[in-house]
């Protein structure tokens, strides 16, 4: 089960992707978005070429855990995904995400290059971390 995360950015879109076994995350690409339909275009693409059987679409809500302007963003095109793929596709909590990835390539020297990559890369481990806790109870 292979699952695409995306952190999803009003100029660029972090591309994540776990292996075929979905257990581990990566980061993949950064889109410089365009147009919405290019982007859906992109993803959906992505989604086909890699066997993508879930997309996380990260959404950075408040402090307090309440939507924010951008989740409005973000609903939309989970329902565009939905609609055009026939995908499960599932809003994640990401909030810091982003300051996050670019704290960890300075704690390792790293050009901030792929900060949009890296931050969906998070976006997946928590999710798959939370699969694996989920697993875990009795």
């Amino acid at each position: 089960m292979r699952i695409m995360a995306i952190d999803y950015g009003r100029r660029r879109i972090g591309i994540a992707l776990s292996d075929p076994s979905g257990t581990i995350a990566q980061p993949f690409l950064t889109i410089e978005k365009r147009s919405r339909k290019l982007l859906l275009q992109q993803l959906e693409s992505i989604i086909d070429k890699n066997g993508v059987t879930l997309v996380l679409v990260g959404n950075p809500l408040s402090l307090k855990g309440e939507s924010t302007p951008m989740s409005l963003e973000i609903a939309k095109l989970i329902q565009r995904l939905k609609k055009n793929m026939k995908i499960k596709v599932l809003s994640w909590d990401e909030r810091f995400t982003s300051r996050l990835a670019v704290r960890v390539l300075k704690d390792h020297n790293l050009k901030p290059y792929n900060v949009d990559g890296i931050a969906a890369a998070l976006i997946l481990e928590d999710f798959l971390a939370s699969k694996t806790k989920n697993c875990g109870k009795s």
